[in-house]
């Protein structure tokens, strides 16, 4: 999960800013705490998602809840979508401003390891050992190969299933910083469209090919590369000279206006419906392009009242604790069923309803947090103070 949000832009940005009357702090050289609750929103969907999703719930379900809400509920895993497209913002971001550095390769990816690599590697040292029967799978976790497991033939586990996202991550961090350094920043945005238009088309050809939606379609890097080259065409947009107000609202309504129009074509062929060529290839642009719009509207408006609630104190301290709550609140939740199995209540699980969901969510939310919160403290915190070095 990328971590940083500053851009510096040149002169020729803030006059073009002003002269359409955006805030100086719309294009100061400082955090974007606007992008704190867009960080905090795509964990929080993936955590309510699987919270009611995660595991079963007894013979009621959730027929209880309103249809809307169970479908929206149930579209959650698309917080992984709005994961990519702020790390494709913020890494493509740190590339550009430090592309002319003399350590540019070096500093990067000793930052990448120092801000990823402590809390992964103590989770893999974990589930070896709540885990013991998947050890295949956490050593290509190691190699973050992790989304790849399908390939290996290798059953992945419940709880570190959450991995494959972060090997996603990965593979980018791996390419993109070479392609930054050698690229003309035109050259560099005509690649980036290639990449958001083609992998569509990518993988609507591999399902109808007979690729498995769920598995490798969802997790093999090629097919999710689309998001992040959506975060960097953003960090391109607003480092240059048509980053204003008055561009935002006209790129968000564009990238609205295509999800839109995808979905009106897409209709008749299944675009709403699951495993049809159409949705496998679409939905995750459907998504991403709202994400991306909402993103251009509140960087544009960064510091105003309109971006109020994405600054918000419980949006900092969500953002803050996302990187260990989305890997480790899966296991949590097994975890939670492993205590209650093994003192004999699983009549709480068969209860079903919304008692149960209700005792489990508190649990695990209340245990993510707090265990998030001591990481960050005693393990994270620490290894990110080393970053001021590089």
């Amino acid at each position: 999960m990328a971590d940083g949000t500053t851009f510096a832009p040149s002169k020729v940005d803030v006059a073009f800013a002003m002269e359409h009357r955006a805030p100086v702090s719309a294009v100061s050289h400082s955090r974007i705490l606007e992008l704190d609750g867009f960080r905090a929103a795509a964990v929080l969907m993936v955590l309510i998602s699987h919270l009611f999703y995660g595991w079963p719930l007894g013979d009621t379900g959730l027929s209880w809840l309103p249809h809307v809400l169970v479908v929206t509920i149930s579209h959650g895993w698309f917080g992984v979508d709005l994961f990519f497209i702020l790390s494709g913002f913020l890494i493509t971001g740190i590339l550009l401003d430090s592309k002319e550095s003399q350590h540019y390769f070096r500093n990067f990816y000793t930052r990448r390891v120092l801000r990823i690599m402590p809390l992964y590697f103590a989770c893999i040292l974990v589930f070896c050992f709540t885990y013991p029967a998947y050890r295949s799978y956490l050593a290509l976790s190691f190699l973050f190969l992790a989304n790849f497991f399908h390939a290996f033939r290798v059953q992945a586990p419940h709880g570190p299933a959450v991995f494959w996202s972060l090997a996603v991550e990965e593979h980018f961090y791996l390419l993109w910083p070479l392609l930054v350094r050698l690229l003309k920043r035109t050259w560099l945005f005509t690649l980036t469209l290639i990449i958001v238009f083609g992998t569509p088309i990518l993988r609507g050809i591999c399902t109808h090919a007979g690729m498995d939606p769920e598995v490798e379609i969802y997790t093999y890097s090629f097919f999710r590369f689309d998001g992040l080259a959506l975060g960097a065409i953003l960090a391109l947009w607003v480092r240059s000279r048509y980053y204003s107000r008055s561009t935002a609202w006209k790129l968000a309504g564009f990238l609205g206006g295509f999800s839109l129009l995808v979905t009106i074509v897409g209709w008749p062929y299944g675009i709403m419906l699951s495993k049809t060529v159409a949705s496998e290839a679409f939905r995750y642009t459907q998504a991403q392009f709202i994400f991306a719009g909402a993103m251009a509207l509140a960087i544009a408006y960064r510091g105003s009242s309109f971006t109020g609630i994405l600054r918000s104190r419980f949006a900092k301290i969500t953002a803050d604790l996302s990187y260990c709550i989305y890997l480790i609140h899966l296991s949590l939740g097994d975890g939670y069923y492993w205590v209650l199995h093994s003192l004999a209540f699983n009549d709480v699980q068969r209860l079903g309803g919304p008692g149960a969901l209700a005792l489990r969510s508190l649990v695990i939310v209340a245990a993510a947090f707090g265990v998030a919160a001591f990481s960050k403290k005693y393990l994270e915190d620490p290894f990110l103070r080393l970053k001021r070095y590089f």
